[in-house]
């Protein structure tokens, strides 16, 4: 089963710990960088980021280097305000290397 992680404001700085939960909300308030921690778990894990943007439109984004991307590039993203971008994320290494998807872009 899933569980919910409501990470809250992201301000420049996110953590992500994947031991409060695999389904994170957040909502971004900065132009921010993230970071993924597994918790416990080895091996394999996987999680889903529900990223809404607040009410300013164009903030940006650092993924950790960690994650890698189809085709080796970063996706874009929406940045109009109080829209949503959904990313799927796994690791089978225990967070070593993390692979990275756009899985739904632009909700209003």
């Amino acid at each position: 089963n899933d569980r919910i992680y409501a990470y809250g404001n992201t301000g420049t700085a996110a953590n992500i710990d994947l031991s409060n939960g695999n389904f994170v909300t957040a909502t971004l308030t900065g132009n921010c960088t993230f970071t993924f921690t597994i918790g416990n778990s080895v091996g394999a894990s996987s999680f889903t980021l529900f990223l809404t943007n607040d009410s300013v439109a164009g903030r940006s984004i650092v993924w950790p280097v960690s994650v890698k991307w189809p085709n080796s590039v970063t996706p874009v993203r929406t940045t109009t305000a109080n829209a949503t971008d959904v990313y799927s994320f796994f690791t089978l290494d225990s967070g070593t290397t993390w692979y990275g998807m756009l899985s739904i872009y632009n909700y209003a």
